[in-house]
């Protein structure tokens, strides 16, 4: 038997090298999660996005429902409920269908910034069906759907057919 020019373990070089292929296996395992999460930072900014548009929704649903407790709910009422914003359109369009008014918005969502920039933003159309107390007996109620899906480009009213006009009916 000859003698093996290998790295023995329990000598200098030995401990030395098995030190540095540590090292280097751990580096890797670094680069590779640093990697994933850098792959997945668009996703999960998108989610905070979505998640702020959705809360944007629901406050704006409990203004219409504050907004139409006396039992009248005028085109002045809703449009301080949906300012227009950038870049989303905010209010769209509003519907009188008998006592019921069926308002159509363009929110904004805002979530945390991928790599270089500050902030993500989403916008997504969704529209309100108010039915006003009419005689004091009932809650006002307002319902939400939103009209948009998850990977349309920023002018989400557009994209589901709803059309912007230049004047809004009054009731």
């Amino acid at each position: 038997m000859g003698r093996r020019d290998g790295v023995r373990s329990g000598t200098a070089r030995g401990c030395l090298f098995n030190g540095c292929l540590a090292v280097l296996v751990l580096l890797f395992v670094c680069i590779i999660g640093l990697w994933i999460r850098v792959a997945t930072a668009d996703d999960r900014a998108e989610g905070e996005a979505r998640a702020d548009m959705r809360s944007g929704a629901e406050t704006r649903q409990e203004k219409l429902v504050g907004a139409a407790a006396d039992g009248v709910l005028d085109d002045s009422e809703i449009a301080r409920v949906f300012p227009q914003g950038k870049p989303a359109q905010g209010l769209v369009r509003i519907e009188r269908h008998g006592p019921d008014v069926i308002v159509t918005a363009e929110l904004l969502g805002v979530g945390p910034g991928v790599l270089l920039t500050s902030e993500t933003y989403m916008t997504g159309c969704f529209t309100f069906t108010v039915t006003p107390d009419g005689r004091g007996h009932r809650r006002s109620e307002v319902t939400i759907r939103e009209l948009a899906v998850e990977n349309e480009p920023q002018s989400a009213c557009t994209t589901a057919g709803v059309p912007s006009p230049s004047v809004f009916p009054s009731h």
